[in-house]
């Protein structure tokens, strides 16, 4: 612990986390690594994991099969292996090949094998990937606040150069439709700010022991929310903020390209969107849309009636939704994005309607302004499932 918790450079360590195996992907129950015992009780993994984070780091938290144990997902166990002895990488870790990754190539993603590397297993000898959660919890967190990130450089990059680049004979934050362009970025921008450090200001309050209990259950639900909706917020972001500089956007030493390139990793990244909107529907079988509409309830608190219509509209009808499909599990997750996208949006509104009380009181119209533009984009984003149209079209 000493080592994770240091400010030196020369004594901190860095931690990985290595899951997804070739044939597994998001279905770690797939995982072929296996855990065995050797003659000193001293455990050891053998397998291949093929998208390892952090492979240059001195630890990682590792999912394999203990040797005899059933197939499936519960019968994994978690493992804290170190990577290092003393200033030598350990010779039963075994680098195959770094990626060639389209974007984030500053961060090094290897394909490793496990010969009989030491390891000790984090509690029971099972049920590791629920004992690896509240990792996700915090790497789907720290995904939504990159993206967030992203977003804001993309965003500011194209507005400085809105105020300096002359066409048709005056700046473009001149011309109405390219400052239309830019102030709808903005307001997306600001409802996934405002979702993402929601999530994070959950998450401290869960961790200290100080959340009240809707506010727990709304963490479990908000997490892959914010997670699914600022990856794919962010591709669209950064795209939008490359056409913004013109033909300048798609040349590769101005730079731009790579604003788009490392920004398509999020929504891959520690769940896609597909396998985290399914999540989502898991995480409601807690009561957590009630402590969702508590939450909102809140956060509304004085908003404009036009703005709570909007919202609680949306709201009802992503519970009408779901009582309709519930009994239909085919077209509960065939329509599973739409709902997660509408829910996540919902949650962004009324943040932004939290941000605009408290800004009116102070004088300040901004936040009220991002809000009116956010919502005119619209909340409900549900889909009619149509099992049979999908088949046809994909027969």
């Amino acid at each position: 612990m000493p080592h994770f918790l240091s400010r030196d450079a020369a004594s901190f360590w860095l931690s990985g986390q290595w899951m997804t195996e070739t044939i597994g992907g998001s279905d770690v129950g797939a995982t072929e690594t296996i855990a065995k015992q050797d003659a000193d009780g001293q455990w050891r993994l053998h397998g291949r994991k093929w998208f390892s984070s952090a492979v240059v780091g001195e630890a990682a938290l590792a999912l394999a099969r203990p040797e005899g144990a059933t197939d499936g997902p519960a019968a994994l166990a978690l493992f804290y292996v170190e990577t290092m002895d003393g200033r030598q990488r350990r010779p039963e870790l075994v680098i195959d090949r770094l990626k060639d990754k389209l974007g984030t190539h500053e961060l090094p993603t290897a394909e490793i094998h496990l010969d009989g590397l030491p390891a000790w297993p984090l509690g029971e000898l099972a049920h590791g990937v629920r004992q690896v959660a509240p990792m996700l919890n915090i790497t789907r967190t720290w995904n939504t606040v990159c993206a967030v990130a992203s977003m804001a450089r993309a965003l500011s990059l194209a507005r400085d150069y809105a105020t300096r680049r002359q066409a048709f004979g005056r700046p473009l934050i001149e011309q109405p439709l390219h400052a239309r362009t830019l102030a709808d970025m903005q307001a997306e921008f600001e409802g996934a700010f405002a979702l993402a450090f929601e999530v994070a200001h959950l998450l401290g309050r869960v961790e200290h022991g100080t959340a009240a209990a809707h506010e727990a259950a709304l963490l479990r639900l908000l997490t892959p929310l914010a997670k699914l909706w600022t990856g794919k917020l962010a591709v669209k972001l950064c795209s939008e903020a490359l056409e913004c500089f013109g033909g300048a956007g798609y040349i590769e030493d101005t730079g731009l390209p790579q604003l788009l390139r490392d920004a398509q990793v999020y929504a891959l990244w520690e769940g896609t969107t597909n396998v985290l909107s399914l999540d989502s529907l898991r995480a409601l079988g807690g009561g957590q849309l009630t402590a969702l509409r508590t939450a909102i309830g809140h956060w509304l608190g004085g908003a404009d009636g036009r703005s709570a219509g909007a919202m609680l509209a949306a709201l009802d009808a992503a519970e009408t939704w779901l009582d309709h499909h519930a009994a239909h599990r085919e077209s509960l997750e065939a329509g599973a994005r739409g709902f997660a996208l509408t829910l996540a949006r919902c949650c962004a509104a009324a943040l932004l309607a939290r941000q605009a009380g408290w800004s009116a009181q102070r004088g300040d119209p901004r936040p009220t302004a991002a809000l009116r533009r956010f919502i005119d984009h619209g909340l409900d984003r549900l889909v009619s499932p149509e099992i049979d149209d999908t088949a046809l079209l994909l027969g």
